[in-house]
Order: structure tokens, then sequence, then C-alpha cells
């Protein structure tokens, strides 16, 4: 009895307790909802905030920031002592009334190796890893939001999709009611009717398909940022979206050596550069001096009760002398040379490939848009109007429809095409201008 009132008076505070817990989850997680007027930096800054991908990025940088400020550091000093002449058996001279307090000596010493030629390489090295560790991170976060573009693209290619199919039902539907009315009256066939029905459950099903499309879209783009997406309210909003990153791609001016990806390794090259002077500076012995006392109370002996001494060791480079990690540096430097110049000559090809692609996408979607689709859509309204009024068969009806669901399929694409070619440039050449007005026409390219 006394388990069941305890479980019964903690209840509402266990329930109260859980709606808290879910009031902070979202309240820490705010619904991200795409717009045409959200620029690459404010992307930028939602996924490098929210991201978990880039928290060992992250980590990377901040080690190596401590590395370089380790290597900024002077080396420790070494002090030491001895306790030495501790008699063993007889004394000499003999017979000391008390030889453990007569006879031992006492040192102690301060002792610093100077590292001749290394600690500018050292710290060099750091700072350059450093660099390339931030510079690491930043083509992460690019990268990351540029994979947050293209869910957001092919969201905004399934809203477009949708709402296209769903005019076509719209419209299926009153002719398959008045197909339905004219068999009632004995002026259509069953066959008609069938036909009509097939077509409509066709594209009622293309709607499902790009509906689990989008759904799909907005998982993913919650995976990225970290909180639940929204989608696009219209398929104008989703045409203002592709059509402003489009118009941001074709305007881009920026080049491929500003990509962080490509700092990074520059910096990678000082890093090694800077090793291979390090690996050279083993050639030189780091002395190391030292400064000692001694505190000798065998006086009776002739011994100089108070002495100082200074001593210099200096180790001798004779078999390791740096020259295994110079070849490693210079074959590491060698490589990240290769690896930024081919990542340029690579970058430098697409770019004007993607560019030519994104012009014939603009020039495939306007002919679609303007030249295409009006007709076909003036020629739908007047084959249903004239199997509406029994001058055409049901036939031409279901053909008119295919023949512009072709055409709304194909818009879509360009604009995929379209959209997939211009994520695919910004990501070779870094977006140069500031936030931009949405555009007039709703997003048109």
């Amino acid at each position: 009895m006394s388990i069941r009132r305890f479980t019964l008076a903690a209840l509402p505070a266990c329930l109260a307790a859980t709606v808290v817990a879910r009031v902070a989850l979202a309240e820490a997680a705010p619904t991200f909802r795409p717009s045409a007027d959200a620029d690459f930096a404010q992307l930028l800054s939602i996924v490098s905030e929210r991201s978990a991908d880039l928290r060992a990025d992250r980590l990377s940088v901040d080690l190596a920031r401590t590395d370089a400020e380790q290597a900024r550091l002077l080396g420790n000093p070494t002090l030491d002592g001895s306790w030495a002449t501790v008699p063993l058996g007889e004394t000499n001279p003999a017979g000391l009334a008390s030889p453990m307090t007569q006879i031992p000596s006492y040192g102690v010493g301060l002792s610093y190796t100077f590292p001749l030629g290394k600690r500018g390489p050292r710290i060099a090295r750091s700072e350059a890893l450093a660099e390339a560790a931030s510079r690491t991170l930043a083509s992460s976060a690019r990268a990351r939001t540029l994979e947050l573009v293209r869910v957001l693209g092919d969201l905004a290619v399934a809203t477009m999709r949708v709402e296209g199919l769903r005019g076509l039902v719209a419209g299926g539907k009153g002719t398959v009611e008045l197909a339905r009315s004219r068999f009632t009256a004995g002026f259509a066939t069953p066959l008609e009717v069938d036909r009509l029905q097939i077509e409509l459950s066709r594209f009622e099903q293309q709607i499902l398909q790009n509906e689990a499309n989008a759904q799909a879209t907005l998982a993913s783009c919650a995976a990225v940022v970290a909180a639940p997406c929204s989608p696009f309210e219209s398929s104008e909003d989703a045409r203002a979206f592709l059509g402003a990153w489009i118009e941001r791609a074709s305007s881009a001016s920026g080049s491929a050596e500003d990509r962080d990806d490509v700092r990074a390794l520059r910096a990678a090259e000082r890093a090694a550069a800077a090793d291979a002077e390090l690996a050279r500076a083993q050639r030189l012995p780091d002395p190391t001096v030292r400064v000692g006392y001694v505190y000798d109370q065998f006086v009776v002996s002739g011994n100089q009760q108070s002495s100082a001494n200074v001593s210099v060791s200096l180790p001798l480079p004779l078999f390791d002398r740096g020259q295994a990690q110079l070849a490693g540096a210079s074959t590491r430097s060698a490589r990240l040379r290769e690896t930024r110049e081919l990542r340029l000559a690579s970058a430098r090809a697409r770019v004007a490939a993607l560019r030519e692609l994104l012009a014939r996408e603009r020039d495939r979607w306007h002919e679609i848009v303007t030249r295409m689709l009006p007709p076909a859509r003036a020629v739908v309204a007047d084959v249903e109007r004239a199997a509406n009024a029994r001058l055409l068969p049901a036939t031409d009806v279901i053909q008119a429809r295919r023949a512009l669901d072709e055409l709304l399929v194909q818009e879509a694409e360009s604009f995929a095409a379209g959209f997939a070619a211009a994520v695919d440039l910004l990501a070779e050449v870094p977006e140069q201008a500031g936030p931009r007005e949405r555009p007039r026409d709703g997003g048109t390219p």
C-alpha cells in the first residue's frame, strides 16, 4: 500500500518534469524553415552551430591551438641535488669522532638545455598546423552547408512536382465525374470511365511518391541542422529557393584558390617546410649548461668548504642527424603540393563545364516555361471542354494530360539539374557576394 501511495504521489511530478523537458527541448531546437532569402552565410551559421559532425573538427582546432601555445613556451630548467663522499668503512684520517657530519659534501645544481635553431621551426610548424586545422573546419562546415542546400533543393523539386500533379488530379476528378454522368445517361462506355479513373489514379500515386520523397528530404534536413525541418509553403516558394541559388552560382566570382580546403593544404605545406627546417637543425647539438654549488665538510683533508662549478654537455649527432625526418618532411611537402595543384586544376576544369551546364539548363527551363507549358495547359483545357461536349473521345484527354505531365516533369528536372550544377559550382568557387534580394518573378532563374 505504501508503494502504491508513493507512486501516485510522484506521478504528477514525473509528468511535470517530462513536460518541462519536452518544452526545453523544443526551445533548444526551433523548427528550421527553408527560405529563398537565407543566403549561404546564414545557413553556414546554422550548420556550424547545430551540426554534430563538426565537433571532431572543432576539437582538432582547439588541440592544434593548444599545441601552438605549447610551442611558444620555453623549456624548463632542471634542478638537481647531491650528497656525496659518504664514508664507508675506515675513514682517512682514522679516528674521526663523527664521520657522517665531518666528511659528506652537499651539492645543488641548475641546468638548462639551449635548443639551437629549433624553437623557431617548432613555433612555425605548430602555427601552420593550427591554421590548417582551422581551415579544415571551415571547409567541413562549408561542405556540410552545401549538403543542406542540396537537401533543400530536393525538397523544393518534390514540392513543385506535387503541386503540379495536384492540379492535374483536380481537373481529372471533374472529368471522371462528368464521364460517369455521361455513362449513366448512356452517352459513354464503361471503358472510357475506367481509363480516365486509371489515369487519375496514376497521378495520385505519383503525388504519394513525391510526398514520400519530400518526407525523406525533411528527415535528411533534420539530421544536418539537428532540429525539425518544415516544408516549403508553396511551389512558388520552392521555385524562388531554386532560382535564388541558381542566381548566386551564376554570379559567383570567387576563385578556387580562396577555398578553405586549398588554404588548408597551403598551411600544411608550410608546416612540412618548418618540419624540414627542424630536421636540418638536428645537426646542431643542443648544449646543456649546468651551474652548481658544493658545500664540502671534509675540510680536515684540505678540501675547499664552498665551491662552484660550471659544466657544458653536448650530444654528438653521429648517427641520428634528422635525415629520416628531413626525408619525410620533404616527401610530405611534395605530396601536399601535388594534391593542391591537382585540386586546383580539377576545379578550373569543372568550373568551365559547370558554367556551361548551368547556362544550358537555364535556357532549357526558359524554353519549357515560356514556350511549351502555356500552350500545353491551353490544349488540355480545350480538349477537356471538347470531350465534355462529346466532340472528342476520352483518350484525347488522357494523351493531353500525359503530355502536360511530362512537361511538368521536365520543368522540375530542368530546375533540379540547374540547381545541382549551381551547387556544384559553388562548391568549386566560394561565393563572394553578400545576401541577395528575392527575385521579383518568384524565383525565375
